[in-house]
């Protein structure tokens, strides 16, 4: 027959032992945390009483509630202090010591309101901190939402709220905290406001004791906002501002598509704040400057200024007239050009070597037609610079092209483009009689038609010299 197991018998046995052992542990555990807390605070043990894992400490300095806060071991701790413990706390009286609550007042500004939320330490600073933000929102709307509380952090207060406000008038949006004695500032800046610009201010208005916290801050609009490009010798270099990296990788690459003889060198920064229409006056622009021998653009807000020398004298108005036309109407215009003299005459062989170098940069046509893409206007005027110097030897300019089309309008195509090159340099100054157009459309390849990079390679302007 089945017997029930009784094993409940057995719980007052362990319930005693336990008991047991705890009873032979306790004491050695509270003379081990007696000795800890005594080290602790550097007084006598005598003065320590532990029951458990609560502590009593007779005779100590008020800095020994703090210091036992964070003890192992401690569960509850009280404390009679000491006759000259510098605290409000009666010598007899037995108390744990609160934690103190932040001293916090938060300034946010918004599109049409100043908010102004926590602790200030009197009226007279409510009241002025009301004034100073209502000149730091420059007419906006203030809300007052702060309480008095005298338990201010030590140090010039005042000083540190009108640095505060000073602070949340550079945003445009955004909020700065006063949490103690430690500002932090975010959001968006003001016109020419940066984060490091801003930490600078603040590292000098703020008065001894207080500190900076954290500033995180997005760069505020440039103003005024300048764009400029200057070349001199081989190089063309970018200053000033983009207002993205998609428009500044833009500019970049327009400007190496024009400057095909000088290097291009990229000192822009991202900014906002570009007037309206940006990177439509700046590709003008460049256009302009890169049709120069050597000069300087400067974009200015919605003001554009361009001065240099033109390769040759009938460049210098094509290149003003060609300005005026492409930049947007919202953009005014100021250009001062000279024009470079013809240099000396080339020999034949010289002639040929000038013309063949930069032959290697092909002139870039518009789609399937004969109009002479803009980008390579300042290709162009350095070849008829050169023609010019030139004379009296004769020019062939020959056209080519890829056998992707008829062979008939092939030939044709080839020659309106040669045509539209010889047009250039006979208004650049070149004699109609010694320089001529001809068109080979695909019958001279310089590689098979057998891929889009050959094709490309046989699209071509050559000049021959006879």
């Amino acid at each position: 027959m089945h017997q029930p197991r009784k094993w409940w018998i057995g719980l007052p046995v362990l319930a005693v032992l336990v008991f047991a052992a705890a009873q032979s542990l306790t004491p050695q555990l509270e003379a081990d945390l007696k000795a800890r807390v005594a080290a602790r605070l550097a007084i006598d043990p005598a003065k320590v009483a532990v029951s458990g894992r609560d502590v009593e400490v007779s005779g100590a300095p008020a800095e020994a509630l703090a210091a036992l806060r964070d003890e192992p071991g401690v569960r509850k701790f009280s404390a009679t202090l000491q006759p000259n413990s510098a605290t409000s706390v009666s010598p007899a009286r037995q108390a744990e010591a609160p934690p103190r609550a932040p001293y916090v007042l938060t300034m946010t500004r918004g599109e049409s309101l100043i908010a102004l939320e926590g602790k200030t330490p009197n009226d007279e600073l409510r009241q002025k901190a009301i004034s100073l933000a209502s000149l730091a929102g420059k007419g906006l709307a203030v809300s007052d939402a702060m309480k008095i509380d005298a338990a201010a952090p030590s140090g010039d207060y005042a000083k540190a709220l009108a640095a505060a406000l000073d602070a949340l008038g550079a945003l445009a949006q955004g909020k700065v905290t006063l949490a103690d004695n430690r500002l932090s500032v975010e959001g968006r800046g003001g016109a020419n406001v940066s984060a490091d610009g801003l930490a600078r201010d603040m590292a000098k208005a703020l008065p001894p004791g207080f500190e900076i916290a954290r500033i995180d801050v997005a760069q505020g609009p440039v103003s005024p906002y300048v764009f400029e490009a200057a070349r001199e010798g081989g190089k063309a270099t970018l200053t000033g501002y983009a207002p993205d990296e998609a428009t500044h990788r833009r500019v970049v690459e327009a400007a190496r598509r024009r400057f095909f003889d000088a290097a291009v060198e990229d000192r822009l920064s991202v900014a906002a704040g570009a007037p309206q229409n940006f990177i439509e006056a700046v590709e003008a622009a460049l256009t302009a400057l890169a049709r120069l021998d050597e000069g300087k653009v400067a974009l200015s807000d919605a003001t554009l200024s361009l001065s240099g020398a033109a390769r040759y004298e009938g460049a210098k108005a094509e290149i003003e007239n060609a300005l005026a036309e492409r930049l947007p109407t919202s953009v005014k215009s100021d250009a001062r050009l000279t024009a470079r003299t013809v240099g000396s005459p080339l020999d034949v062989n010289a002639c040929r070597a000038a013309l063949a170098e930069l032959a290697k940069t092909p002139i870039i046509f518009e789609s399937d037609d004969a109009t002479i893409s803009e980008s390579s206007a300042p290709l162009v005027d350095a070849l008829a610079a050169t023609v010019l110097r030139c004379q009296p030897v004769p020019v062939e300019v020959a056209g080519h092209i890829d056998s992707q089309g008829i062979e008939e309008l092939d030939r044709d195509r080839s020659k309106r483009r040669a045509q539209a090159v010889v047009d250039k340099f006979v208004k650049a100054g070149a004699d109609s009689f010694r320089v001529w157009a001809i068109g080979y459309g695909a019958t001279h390849p310089l590689a098979p038609n057998d891929s889009d990079e050959n094709r490309a390679r046989n699209r071509r302007i050559e000049f021959n010299l006879k």
